[in-house]
């Protein structure tokens, strides 16, 4: 007897004891199957799921990257099992941006640069706490925009978590030439220091548009409309930026 076969004479949950139709217990999610299984068989599920895992994350990735707003409308609508959640997902590469930001000694701290005494004196570490309360900002004033828009605000907090979530990506590669250009000590005005600076020109172009695409997918809007919007959040985000930025500079200068 096979450990399929063996598996059918099972009806309850060997996890939780609730019935088993399919697969996969509805009550608990544990995977239907025998207690002893062949190596093979052990072998095969640890790689499915390893499999699983990474499927996710690759599809979260190119979907937000090359496909924008689909994941943000897929997920509103409830089609949420083929993703990583929004808030994990952006921890996740907010953390690998922070990562590369360290490691290079990077003074760029999300939008703004910085000198390296301001970065030891706890100015980088604000901004990058301040993040986590620009976020919500972000959803707030996003749904201002749409206020004549019937949506709920977590709606709106989630096209944040994946916007934010894109901006940090698109961030690493910033950081990334700006080491290089540091480390390999290319001269100003040679073919890197150009290659660098317009790098981290498209890079700032890529955030207005892919909030601009962004908006326009999942809010269903017309071009002019989302351009607009997108200047008009953008200018409030950065206001917001700056509200938690100077009082930190005024008691700095104070202090110093």
């Amino acid at each position: 007897m096979n450990a399929d076969s063996k598996s059918s004479i099972y009806s309850e949950c060997l996890n939780c004891g609730d019935p088993v139709p399919k697969n996969y217990c509805g009550n608990c999610g544990q995977k239907f199957q025998p207690t002893k299984l062949p190596l093979r068989l052990y072998l095969e599920d640890t790689v499915e799921t390893l499999f699983n895992i990474d499927n996710r994350v690759f599809k979260t990735l190119k979907d937000l990257l090359l496909k924008p707003g689909k994941i943000t409308t897929e997920y509103i609508d409830g089609h949420r099992a083929s993703y990583l959640p929004p808030l994990r997902i952006y921890i996740s590469v907010s953390l690998i941006y922070f990562f590369f930001a360290i490691l290079t000694e990077s003074t760029q701290v999300f939008l703004v640069n910085i000198s390296a005494d301001q970065y030891d004196s706890g100015y980088g570490k604000a901004i990058q706490t301040s993040m986590f309360v620009l976020v919500p900002y972000f959803a707030l004033i996003t749904k201002w925009h749409h206020r004549k828009r019937d949506g709920y605000y977590i709606e709106y907090l989630i096209f944040a978590l994946h916007i934010h979530s894109v901006w940090f990506f698109l961030l690493c590669f910033s950081v990334i030439a700006g080491w290089s250009y540091t480390y390999f000590g290319f001269e100003e005005g040679s073919f890197y220091f150009y290659f660098v600076a317009a790098i981290q020109i498209i890079e700032r172009s890529l955030f207005f548009i892919y909030l601009a695409i962004y908006l326009k997918k999942v809010f269903d809007q017309s071009w002019w409309k989302a351009f607009l919007k997108t200047v008009g959040i953008i200018f409030l985000y950065l206001i917001g930026l700056l509200v938690i930025i100077l009082p930190y500079l005024f008691l700095t200068s104070k202090l110093s």
